[in-house]
């Protein structure tokens, strides 16, 4: 499966937000808690782990589970998947005030 850019915006100064585009079938993945605001059409399903499929079965998520815990994460992920025909968006608070976003 191809990857392409991310369409997503950027608002706010001191207390920034993502608006995330989701084209049909796409799906992005994001910390349990960050959502802000969904169109519909948007199906939210809770993960353990970090949304992967290449995990290596059971161990493997259990070692990526102990790894999210001692790094302070949480054990569960949220996917957002645009189920629908045309574009729609979700977007995620930042965690923290300031210029918190990074993409990687």
């Amino acid at each position: 499966m191809n990857n392409h850019e991310i369409d997503y915006q950027i608002f706010g100064d001191d207390m920034q937000f993502v608006q995330v585009e989701l084209d049909p079938q796409e799906t992005v993945i994001a910390e349990a808690g960050s959502l802000m605001m969904m169109d519909d059409g948007i199906k939210m399903e809770t993960v353990f782990g970090d949304g992967s499929s290449n995990q290596g079965g059971f161990m493997g998520k259990l070692i990526g589970a102990g790894k999210r815990v001692l790094t302070g994460e949480s054990l569960f992920m949220t996917t957002f998947t645009n189920e629908v025909h045309g574009k729609k968006h979700v977007s995620f608070a930042s965690p923290y005030p300031g210029k918190s976003f990074r993409w990687i």
